[in-house]
């Protein structure tokens, strides 16, 4: 007799519903059979999509998934979608096609903060998948495989062999359907599935488990070098971009994953690794370079920005406490802070007031708006007033961001220019009471 499956259910929570991926395959007829003895059977609902693309046999196999489900007494519910005519309408590959349909079907039902989606993936599909993005050329991320998580989704069976698997239907009388193109050596995975790991399990037989423990190794390399990432963009970001310079001294690994993070901050397509290496060219060397979506990017004055096709907006529009949405994907955020006295008060030096305004004395209603010709602004501290085109010289701003530099209005009188700080007269003191914070940040996309 077989050992016992290794399932994994530590990503699910107490209550909620399992809404269980349901092909009819071995794979998820062994999960949902398991699933019954590890958590109540009430929570259970069986998803079978029905992509029409193999005739007979795909209602052979929506037959079964009704089949088991009325054997076993379990909730199910079925889609059918004719993915072949979508995807030739919007343009997409079947596979891919498939999947979105898939997935989009699963969240509808598992829309309950605690639901969670349950597929079948097992050790066999994580070392396809790895070996298939080895074939491609891949860089770590491609390394690691399917993650056990993501979102709501969970794969209980990652560590689970598709051998396993098998005999476990065997012994518990479970009878199931083969998509009869998984034996198509048409497609790579399947040639994978069919040739190469065989091979490779007889170089070694614990091949699968040692995919399993090399993307658990590298999955740590990996979330270290994604949290030393995010804290050098944090450390690059300027009003207008990243500060290049400082971006260039850092090691080709983090720079690569610093400028990924601060595309995947625009709401808009996906970068490949050609526009990546684009990107990195464009910081090293300067210039400009073309992004999807018609996005630009330009490295000048030693800042590196991203620049979307459509014009700079002006804007003129009330700022109250709170969020303020401004155009070009940038939101402004004001919160009152009142200084204590004696000894707990902060020096008026400290870096929190940096970007920080003297509220006691601003008696009328805020506005953020852009420039406007004539504007002239008074840097606190410098006793001298300079055109905003002199300050933005001064300050290296790129010219393509000067419409999009966000200024603070106050009783008409200019308050606040971002990446410069606040004007004369409108400074944190000695005798403020209460200071206005000023944050400006971009929106994060949807």
């Amino acid at each position: 007799m077989s050992k016992p499956l290794r399932g994994d259910l530590s990503g699910l929570p107490q209550q909620g519903l399992a809404v269980v991926g349901f092909s009819g395959g071995a794979d998820s007829t062994a999960l949902a059979h398991w699933l019954m003895g590890q958590v109540d059977p009430a929570r259970l609902v069986l998803a079978h999509v029905n992509h029409q693309l193999r005739g007979e046999e795909s209602q052979r196999d929506e037959a079964a998934v009704r089949q088991f489900a009325g054997r076993f007494g379990l909730r199910f519910a079925v889609f059918r979608e004719d993915v072949a005519a979508l995807a030739k309408r919007e343009g997409l590959g079947l596979e891919e096609c498939g999947r979105q349909v898939r997935y989009r079907f699963f969240h509808s039902l598992a829309a309950g903060e605690e639901d969670r989606i349950l597929t079948a993936h097992n050790a066999n599909d994580n070392a396809e998948t790895v070996l298939l993005h080895l074939c491609r050329g891949a860089s770590l991320p491609g390394l690691l495989g399917i993650p056990y998580c993501r979102g709501k989704i969970l794969r209980p069976f990652l560590k689970v062999s598709r051998r396993e698997i098998e005999q476990y239907c065997r012994e518990q009388g479970l009878s199931y359907v083969t998509d009869s193109t998984n034996l198509c050596r048409e497609y790579a995975r399947n040639r994978l599935r069919l040739e190469a790991v065989p091979a490779l399990e007889e170089v070694n037989p614990g091949f699968l488990e040692a995919v399993s423990r090399m993307a658990e190794t590298l999955s740590q390399d990996q979330a270290f070098l994604d949290g030393e990432a995010r804290a050098l963009l944090e450390r690059c970001r300027v009003p207008w971009g990243l500060d290049g310079r400082l971006l260039r001294e850092a090691p080709a690994a983090l720079k690569s994953r610093v400028l990924l993070a601060f595309w995947e901050e625009r709401e808009g397509p996906s970068l490949e690794k050609k526009h990546l290496d684009a990107l990195y060219r464009c910081l090293e060397r300067g210039g400009e370079t073309d992004l999807p979506g018609g996005v630009r990017a330009r490295m000048a004055q030693g800042v590196l920005s991203l620049e979307g096709p459509e014009q700079p907006e002006l804007f003129s529009v009330d700022a109250a406490l709170g969020s303020t949405l401004l155009p070009g994907g940038k939101e402004l955020l004001l919160e009152v802070k009142t200084l204590p006295k004696g000894p707990d008060r902060p020096k008026i030096h400290n870096l929190l007031f940096k970007n920080a305004l003297d509220y006691d004395i601003i008696t009328g209603n805020l506005r953020a708006r852009s420039r406007l010709p004539g504007d002239r602004f008074s840097p606190a501290g410098r006793r001298v007033s300079k055109s905003l085109k002199q300050l933005f010289q001064e300050n290296k701003v790129p010219l393509s961001q000067r419409d999009r530099t966000v200024l603070l209005e106050a009783d008409g009188r200019l308050a606040f220019c971002e990446g410069v700080g606040p004007a004369e007269g409108f400074q944190v003191t000695d005798r403020t009471e209460r200071a206005l914070l000023v944050e400006l940040r971009q929106r994060e996309s949807a």
